[in-house]
């Protein structure tokens, strides 16, 4: 059987082919790139301390929000069921008047730990120190951070707060974290753990789970 041999315009496509890159391909690699130049510009700014400045205030006033939401809706269940006992001429269950006590030990502590965030931070005096007091707080458990955002390290909040590494964001970081400790608002270990001090009234705080 005789071989049909291509004609030109046959080979002029091929040709043409192989010189000009696969629009696709080349379609999905700008694609990628963009995401990917996307990606970092988010991050980036996710990264910038007066994006995260902004968001713990917003933060702050969620909590609070929620705090006050939640400490009406319990003193209104507790009314609720006083008066109710009350028409019938019933006392209050004792396991009905524990648990009563229980949500509001828990709130009252709930409070405290919103009350004692809000007095740390009020001790920064510049934006630098809050955004420190800000992360730190997410990392203490009395002012209404957890125990999985810490330990909090010295090396951790220049990360955090000189992302860019330059030696000027990085001497504001440095001035105003040993600026706080000398207030005593911070401690810093031999190790490099910052924690925060905590007042007095605030050591009597309950730790409920």
């Amino acid at each position: 059987m005789t071989r049909r041999r291509p004609n030109f315009k046959t080979l002029l496509r091929v040709t043409r082919a192989l010189r000009e890159p696969d629009s696709n391909s080349s379609s999905t690699e700008g694609s990628s790139s963009l995401r990917d130049t996307a990606r970092r510009a988010a991050q980036s700014a996710l990264n910038d301390p007066r994006v995260q400045g902004a968001a713990g205030l917003v933060r702050d006033r969620a909590e609070a929000v929620r705090s006050r939401a939640g400490e009406g809706a319990d003193r209104h269940l507790e009314r609720l069921i006083s008066e109710s006992r009350a028409r019938r001429g019933e006392a209050t269950p004792d396991e009905v008047a524990a648990l009563l006590e229980t949500r509001r030990r828990e709130r009252d502590a709930r409070i405290r730990r919103v009350q004692a965030r809000q007095q740390l931070l009020d001790r920064a005096e510049t934006p630098e120190q809050r955004r420190i007091l800000t992360l730190v707080a997410g990392a203490t458990i009395w002012a209404g951070g957890t125990a999985e955002a810490g330990p909090l390290r010295y090396t951790t909040l220049l990360d955090r707060l000189a992302p860019g590494g330059s030696a000027e964001a990085e001497m504001a970081v440095h001035r105003a974290l040993w600026t706080l400790a000398e207030r005593r608002v911070l401690s810093v270990s031999p190790h490099g753990v910052v924690t925060a001090v905590q007042l007095l009234e605030q050591m009597t705080l309950p730790q409920l789970d």
